[in-house]
């Protein structure tokens, strides 16, 4: 097996690289042994983007571009081996809640804490880290035997173990496995194949700055069947030949990475590598010679010197608020692009989109700027999600009126609205509540309505009659299932989809949610069945568990247009053939971010353990300095930076140390001031028109008669 390692800094066409040779390899023969390229979920399907941009393909049918799951279940289809069943993430946190909230637990240090809303999903988070590190309860609690260690820490260590074992135990008990466990399944059908079928011809693995063990083991388990590999890594030369880096380098992380998958490629019998390198400025920046010096001299900061020029691809810029940052983002990407460019060519980058998704999208709008936010949008209080949340609890608490009529009111009823309304103040005028609901109600003109509207929820309830109130997983999963079919939830679903009708819950993009909702909420009625399977509980105890499985529901869509500006978190949007790139909030404590702190392992804890976690305080600086340089080498014509110096809680913000570290390379640079005050000769939209007619009617009322000129004839000439 021939193992090429392609290194190269950010620019320097390592992706670029893998496609070209993808396509000479198609091209050559277009049936055959399978291409794979592995890449990060996020990433897959603007690769087959970039693949398929210039024609040349048409289309493929050997090459699968796959995540690490995904291939995971390549493997098992070739192999002709069948995955086992798997209790997904969202499932995890609803069988975690049900252990959590049963009495006669034996938690010491968690007892208070363990029922508390969110901790299910932050303990949900700890044990997939434990799972991907492949550190078994055993082993945990052989750490917590160290008499050395604090007893807090040692206590932590006895209630995680408890913790892990008894979630073990339920699902052997259900006979399910943890999705964590994919790539550990995968890894061990690999190697103990018995005259396998997998045979890949070449493999692409590119985009990975971290790799976990588990990765790593399925990677190693992989490349024995595969004639060639090509494994591309964003890394410097000068970097990758070290000995030995600091923790302050940008290349920490990735460098590591690096090195624990060439270890694991030396390892394999017969493996031959080779290293090749690129350099950036041959690809990328290759016309732009101060945007080739800041990726040359982001990590050294040697500096260029002076530019008599100025830099005309480079810009820093003040802004008041993120408001007005997305002000000068919208402005900035119209010139650019009536200079003859596409939106597609432009991006917005941040580093976390929760303090800007809101006035970007709002500004955009206004200016008419097309775009797509890459996150996974919250749909927890989604039509459907409130509909089955409004179904159980009327359940529950025997027919409550805002029970009732929350799940009445999310849209699957087949009457107006406004018939709704006038049921329930009717409701509240008459007094009829709880049990009234099943009966016939005096007036007949409400009996029709109640006839009309009430049945699905009557028969829901008259299902859980029959199992006493105490339904196990599969039996919740078929009442919810029905409730939907007789209130024909798909096929409104798709209605909203194709007209495009709004519904108030979901904001921006309404019609691309409604279908991923429905598939995730099937999702969540499989992980019932499987994660509950042999479990019947009380109506009462089965209303947190649905709940915690409701609140964090989130779906990701695809860009439903090909002409758009992306919007999105550096460490997840991937476009790399970008001319103009706008960062936004490049603020101390926002870009660099602050270290997050650890929900249950503090970062005291996670130094004193002898095991290797996410990464610990110096880890996190390191990857936030390499996530800067990223974000400041994507596009290849024009780079402009903007901070706040004010945050939308009115908080004073202080610029990044990524500004200072910018004026250091370019000692000429200089901070532009936007004022967000649009003149009359720097128009750039309709609205900012109508908004400098209006500034001028306050201020000079007879200006009146130069923005609507009276007509040439007066009526009835």
């Amino acid at each position: 097996m021939r193992a090429r390692f392609l290194l190269g800094p950010a620019g320097s066409g390592k992706t670029t690289r893998c496609l070209e040779e993808i396509r000479d390899l198609l091209e050559g023969e277009a049936e055959g042994a399978p291409l794979i390229f592995l890449a990060p979920k996020q990433a897959t399907f603007q690769l087959e983007r970039q693949l398929l941009a210039d024609d040349s393909p048409g289309g493929f049918t050997r090459l699968r571009i796959l995540s690490f799951e995904r291939m995971a279940r390549f493997v098992f289809e070739t192999l002709k081996t069948a995955p086992p069943a798997l209790l997904s993430e969202d499932g995890r946190v609803m069988v975690l809640r049900a252990l959590l909230s049963w009495p006669g637990n034996e938690l010491t240090i968690f007892r208070q804490s363990a029922r508390r809303p969110g901790f299910a999903r932050q303990l949900s988070q700890l044990l997939r880290e434990l799972q991907q590190h492949q550190v078994t309860p055993a082993k945990i609690r052989a750490l917590a035997q160290n008499g050395k260690m604090r007893s807090e820490l040692r206590q932590k260590l006895e209630d995680l173990a408890a913790l892990q074992e008894r979630y073990s135990a339920w699902l052997a008990e259900n006979k399910v496995r943890d999705a964590d466990v994919l790539l550990d399944f995968a890894t061990a059908a690999l190697r103990e194949a018995q005259n396998p079928e997998l045979r890949i011809q070449s493999l692409y693995l590119d985009g990975f700055a971290e790799m976990t063990p588990q990765e790593l083991d399925f990677l190693g388990a992989v490349l024995p069947f595969c004639e060639s590999a090509t494994l591309a890594f964003c890394l410097d030369e000068k970097a990758a030949e070290e000995d030995e880096d600091s923790w302050l380098s940008m290349w920490h992380t990735v460098r590591q990475t690096f090195q624990s998958c060439r270890r694991r490629v030396e390892a394999l019998p017969g493996a031959k590598i080779a290293i090749e390198k690129l350099d950036s400025a041959k690809n990328r920046f290759a016309r732009n010679p101060v945007l080739r010096s800041l990726e040359q001299n982001w990590q050294t900061r040697g500096a260029p010197g002076k530019s008599s020029d100025g830099f005309p691809s480079l810009s820093i810029h003040s802004c008041a608020d993120p408001e007005a940052e997305a002000v000068f983002a919208a402005r900035e990407i119209l010139k650019f692009v009536r200079a003859g460019n596409r939106f597609r060519d432009c991006a917005i980058l941040v580093r976390s989109l929760e303090r800007y998704h809101q006035p970007l999208g709002r500004v955009f709008r206004r200016y008419r700027i097309p775009f797509f936010l890459d996150q996974r949008e919250s749909v927890g209080h989604h039509p459907l999600a409130e509909l089955t949340r409004g179904a159980l609890r009327t359940a529950v608490f025997d027919w409550k009126n805002d029970d009732l009529f929350s799940a009445l009111k999310a849209g699957f009823c087949p009457v107006e609205e406004t018939e709704i309304d006038r049921l329930e103040n009717a409701a509240l005028e008459f007094g009829w509540r709880e049990k009234k609901w099943r009966d016939p109600l005096p007036d007949e003109s409400f009996e029709r309505l109640r006839k009309k509207i009430l049945p699905p929820f009557e028969s829901f309830y008259g299902r859980l009659v029959k199992v006493q109130f105490k339904p196990d997983g599969k039996q919740l999963a078929e009442i919810f299932q029905r409730l939907w079919n007789e209130l024909e939830a798909g096929k409104t679903l798709e209605r909203w989809s194709t007209s495009g009708e709004a519904r108030p819950a979901m904001g921006n993009r309404q019609p691309a949610v409604h279908a991923p909702v429905l598939e995730q909420m099937k999702a969540m009625l499989d992980n019932l069945e499987l994660g509950f399977s042999n479990q019947s509980l009380p109506l009462h105890e089965w209303l947190p568990i649905i709940e915690s499985g409701l609140a964090n529901l989130t779906v990701g869509v695809i860009p439903p247009v090909l002409d758009e500006v992306l919007i999105g978190a550096v460490d997840r949007a991937r476009n790399p053939e970008l001319k103009l790139a706008i960062v936004m909030g490049v603020n101390e404590t926002v870009f660099p971010a602050a270290p997050a702190a650890p929900a249950i392992l503090t970062e005291a804890d996670r130094k004193e353990l002898p095991i290797p976690l996410e990464p610990d305080l110096r880890g996190q600086i390191s990857r936030e300095r390499f996530y800067g340089y990223i974000a400041c080498t994507r596009a290849s014509e024009k780079l402009a930076l903007t901070f706040s110096r004010i945050a939308g809680d009115d908080a004073i913000l202080n610029p990044s140390p990524f500004v200072t570290h910018l004026r250091q390379i370019f000692p000429g640079l200089e901070i532009e001031e936007f004022q967000n005050e649009i003149g009359l000769g720097e128009i750039e939209s309709i609205n900012e028109f109508a908004a400098a007619g209006r500034e001028l009617l306050l201020m000079n009322p007879s200006s009146e008669r130069i923005l609507n000129p009276a007509p040439l004839h007066e009526p009835g000439e």
